[in-house]
């Protein structure tokens, strides 16, 4: 019997993006889309391709917005993609002749390929960013993480599919970086949550090896000056998810 196939999408605001992830993806059973409530033309490009949308307002997070995806799904195999990202043919090609084999165990890992400031970068950690992405939801779930969500996929049998996912994530350096400081807010709030602990020498340790790992570990000085750049973002974006955690833990204790 045939598998059918579930795509699930969570977005906001991404009218200049989603078209393009869309018609990637037609080839699906079924599209899903959960939307946390955009204000410009994303859900009217959005109803082009299904009528399978969903609007959640009631923000707890990306975890939780994943799994109300997961939850709106009729299939049981569930392909989560972000607005951002476009499937080539080689992988949709990988996928379809994978999934029928599958068992309810299986977990396919993608390798995602990113497209910054006009330039794929191959380095710098950025690919193969191999990330789960296809999974029965019967067997596996997302995690309820606030950002950073991943599937939790503890026991699962890896199978790793031949093509790219491209992420078209930033347009320009502005884009990047103001969507770092917003991860590191959130990051920080999820922290504190969990009740961890900051300060100063953690968040500046922990910065200097950030840029290390990147640009030197993961060979990102091989993407030249956006690879630099990269590094230097991922620093100021570690040392501020720390730093921010340690102003969270200090204004609950007066």
């Amino acid at each position: 019997m045939m598998k059918k196939i579930s795509i699930c999408i969570i977005c906001k605001n991404e009218e200049s993006k989603i078209a393009n992830c869309l018609a990637s993806v037609s080839w699906a059973d079924e599209i899903v889309i959960v939307d946390s409530g955009s204000t410009d033309n994303t859900l009217e490009i959005a109803k082009q391709f299904t009528d399978k949308i969903f609007i959640e307002e009631n923000w707890q997070g990306f975890g939780e917005q994943r799994r109300r995806a997961e939850d709106y799904a009729s299939n049981d195999w569930i392909f989560a993609i972000d607005c951002d990202e476009v499937v080539t043919e080689e992988l949709k090609n990988e996928i379809l002749s994978h999934i029928n084999q599958a068992n309810n165990n299986d977990v396919f890992y993608v390798n995602r390929l990113t497209n910054f400031c006009d330039q794929l970068i191959y380095h710098s950690g950025w690919y193969p960013d191999r990330i789960a992405r296809i999974y029965n939801k019967t067997s596996f779930r997302y995690n309820e993480a606030l950002v950073h969500e991943a599937l939790s996929c503890k026991g699962c049998k890896k199978v790793r599919l031949k093509g790219d996912l491209l992420h078209y994530q930033y347009n320009d350096i502005y884009q990047y970086i103001n969507k770092r400081n917003h991860y590191a807010s959130l990051g920080a709030d999820y922290k504190h949550r969990q009740g961890k602990k900051s300060g100063m020498l953690i968040a500046t340790s922990s910065a200097i090896f950030a840029f290390i790992r990147h640009y030197f570990l993961r060979l990102g000085f091989l993407d030249g000056r956006l690879g630099f750049i990269i590094a230097v973002i991922q620093m100021q974006y570690t040392f501020n998810k720390y730093l921010f955690t340690y102003f969270l833990q200090n204004k609950n204790n007066k």
